[in-house]
């Protein structure tokens, strides 16, 4: 006998698993820049393979948003099982330092310092933010994803998220100037 989950990602072609795929490498790309562009669309298919799993459509979730999201994330795991990337302070023997290390700031430096202390900064004003204003910030801004894919995500218009966005910056913007962060 054949589940619903089962039944449901039958019906799903390939043409569609490697749609999500490149979209889940084309996010990768931006962060991961120092990877092969052929790893990235191997992992993010494998990401969107591995979602496939979890993915029930009784939630009421649309498959390809869940994939992409969900896909994402699994094939960033899959690349840090591999020793392609590592979490800072990931000391195991056989994951390099790699390119990751490079990006890690220097805290000696005056620069770093300062990157150190905006994204504190950020970070603290993020905390003030509630649902959807914050979720939006971050997958702008953290997970590098256009408006075109926010909006996508949130189930609005791309206009709206641009609209949005600037409101949450102005927002932010008048809240660490009353707490005195900046003039």
């Amino acid at each position: 006998m054949v589940s619903g989950n089962e039944q449901y990602l039958s019906e799903q072609g390939d043409e569609d698993r490697l749609r999500i795929a490149r979209l889940v490498a084309a996010r990768l790309t931006r962060r991961y820049r120092w990877v092969d562009r052929d790893d990235l669309d191997s992992y993010a298919y494998l990401g969107v393979r591995l979602a496939e799993r979890h993915y029930d459509p009784l939630r009421g979730i649309d498959f390809a948003k869940f994939a992409s999201f969900k896909g994402q994330y699994l094939a960033i795991d899959e690349m840090r099982k591999d020793g392609l990337l590592r979490r800072v302070g990931d000391s195991r023997p056989g994951i390099s330092n790699g390119p990751v290390a490079e990006d890690l700031p220097d805290a000696s430096s005056d620069q770093s310092c300062h990157r150190l202390e905006a994204r504190e900064l950020c970070a603290s004003l993020l905390k003030s933010l509630e649902g959807d204003d914050r979720r939006l910030m971050l997958m702008y801004y953290t997970d590098e994803m256009t408006f075109r894919e926010i909006a996508s995500v949130l189930d609005i218009s791309e206009s709206a998220v641009c609209l949005r966005h600037k409101s949450i910056l102005g927002k932010l913007q008048r809240l660490a100037a009353s707490q005195g962060l900046i003039y």
